[in-house]
């Protein structure tokens, strides 16, 4: 257990790498393989009210560990901020702010995960760290207008699952893309 504590601290980028290769891959092997039913349930997903609830959970609970961990010292006054604010902001959104919420949940996910992305490579040696760091901004920009233009994101969307051809070709290239990541996660970094 120790060892592998001090091997994520040391060198996260290869772990990242093959984790977010991982979910790219396994996010867009349904649409190489049945783009028919992917294609239903991508086009439903930016209106989708239990995808919301459940992404902006996930998104709430990671801000506020990341708000509760982040306060100490003289912020440790914001520790019951973090933990009774968080809760009630989940809520309030849900209840107050639930048009294209999946969209907007997953940007901030998107986000999140953009930033673990970029620290753990600023920490690696290698020039090829800048794979990593280019898809984590390309999200960065992705989640930003998706959550600041979420019907445009369902128009393209839409625009991307047409037709089959489409959404293969769509995520086949995120196939490659995963399929990079997980390859310089194993054997590059």
């Amino acid at each position: 257990m120790i060892a592998a504590a001090t091997f994520w601290e040391t060198n996260p980028l290869p772990v990242v790498a093959m984790v977010l290769g991982t979910f790219l891959m396994a996010t867009r092997l349904p649409g190489v393989i049945a783009p028919a039913k992917f294609r239903e349930a991508a086009v439903k997903f930016p209106r989708s009210v239990w995808a919301g609830r459940i992404l902006m959970a996930i998104v709430a609970i990671w801000s506020g560990y990341r708000l509760f961990g982040a306060a100490v010292d003289e912020w440790a006054w914001a520790r019951p901020v973090a933990t009774f604010g968080i809760p009630v902001a989940y809520v309030l959104i849900i209840f107050f702010g639930n048009q294209f919420l999946s969209v907007r949940a997953l940007a901030a996910l998107m986000l999140l995960v953009a930033n673990v992305a970029v620290r753990a490579a600023d920490q690696h040696e290698s020039p090829w760290r800048l794979v990593v760091t280019v898809v984590a901004y390309i999200w960065v920009v992705a989640a930003i207008w998706m959550a600041a233009a979420p019907n445009q994101f369902r128009d393209v969307l839409t625009w991307f699952m047409a037709d089959d051809r489409r959404c293969r070709t769509v995520c086949g290239a995120g196939l490659v893309v995963g399929a990079i990541l997980v390859a310089l996660g194993a054997f590059v970094y």
